[in-house]
């Protein structure tokens, strides 16, 4: 495998998780850091001693040549941004969610089509080593025929005069816990269990300093034949905020059941037995590995030519189940997804 040489655009929280990441990443560099702050896109060019800095993308790609770009910035600007990289045509990885609205997700995905440039939306959430660890356990046929799924998210960062500290500008978003958080279970969901038909959905503000919601619950119906329940609520005490698994997760079927907790072990009880825990590996760095396996994803795909799990049309599909969810607490009616 050759060695991809990326550009990473934004100097925020989460491009230190990414950087973090692309460390451990086989077959790729990142050359260059790309931010509208060039005092924070060098503080974070000098903790991982990535030789190019700038403000400008246009330049930067000019200078570096770069194999591909990494949108590690606010929503609004992924447009802008993934246009430019396609117009050179450049590989993308983009962060979630793709864009502030549908229609502007979708006419970013169609550009990059259009332009026969592969992108991938950062969804880095189904990459997280439980899941594809219950992933295994599910294909072994253990739990039988899976009936119900539930989970409880359960950060415990909303509350309060100061919420969401390492990300504060979630209490100015309009859509919140669904549009921003949310959609990392529905993708993940759709990983696990397929296809999501209908969404029922209720919603709630419960930190008057919000804009947005903090609090949701969905209940899903899959077209395997399963229910699920996703219950989320931001504001809530927990003795652990920011969990590694944000929460924990039930899962149901007819020999026996799964228990993921809130640090990420497995727990499974089969039919007339007793709960034992399930030891496996788990993938060390930030949730699980998830960021190094989301990335490393990215690379594989480049240097092969297959298709990414994430790739842009495949995740709308995800996001629409976002949108699905807020019509139906709109309008108090169960949403037909697709």
């Amino acid at each position: 495998m050759k060695t991809y040489r990326g550009i990473t655009i934004g100097s925020g929280h989460f491009a230190y998780i990414q950087m973090d990441a692309w460390a451990e990443v086989k077959g790729a560099e990142i050359v260059g850091i790309v931010s509208r702050s060039l005092g924070s896109a060098q503080k974070l060019a000098d903790q991982y001693k990535i030789p190019h800095v700038g403000t400008d993308i246009i330049s930067m790609i000019e200078e570096v040549k770069p194999d591909f770009v990494d949108i590690c910035t606010p929503p609004d600007s992924h447009l802008f941004y993934a246009k430019i990289a396609a117009d050179h045509g450049i590989p993308i990885l983009c962060q979630k969610p793709v864009a502030p609205s549908q229609e502007e997700s979708k006419l970013l995905v169609q550009y990059c089509k259009d332009k026969q440039v592969p992108v991938m939306i950062n969804e880095n959430w189904r990459w997280q080593g439980w899941y594809r660890e219950i992933k295994r356990i599910m294909e072994s046929g253990i739990l039988g025929t899976l009936f119900h799924v539930y989970f409880a998210m359960r950060p415990g960062d909303g509350y309060g005069d100061s919420p969401y500290p390492l990300q504060p500008y979630f209490k100015d978003m309009e859509k919140f816990l669904l549009f921003e958080t949310g959609v990392h279970w529905f993708d993940t969901f759709r990983f696990l269990f397929g296809n999501i038909e209908n969404v029922y959905c209720q919603t709630r503000t419960w930190n008057p300093i919000v804009k947005g919601e903090d609090s949701a619950i969905v209940q899903f119906d899959f077209s395997n034949g399963m229910t699920g329940i996703y219950d989320a609520n931001r504001v809530t005490y927990m003795e652990t905020v920011r969990s590694n698994a944000y929460g924990w997760m039930t899962l149901e079927g007819e020999k026996g059941k799964l228990r993921l907790d809130l640090d990420g072990r497995i727990f499974f009880t089969l039919r007339d037995g007793v709960e034992q825990e399930h030891q496996y590996e788990m993938p060390t760095g930030w949730k699980g590995g998830c960021a190094v396996a989301t990335q490393q994803h990215f690379i594989d795909c480049l240097d092969s030519g297959t298709v990414f799990e994430t790739e842009g049309e495949q995740y709308l599909v995800s996001q629409e189940i976002v949108y699905a969810c807020y019509e139906s607490a709109k309008t108090k009616c169960a949403i037909h997804v697709g």
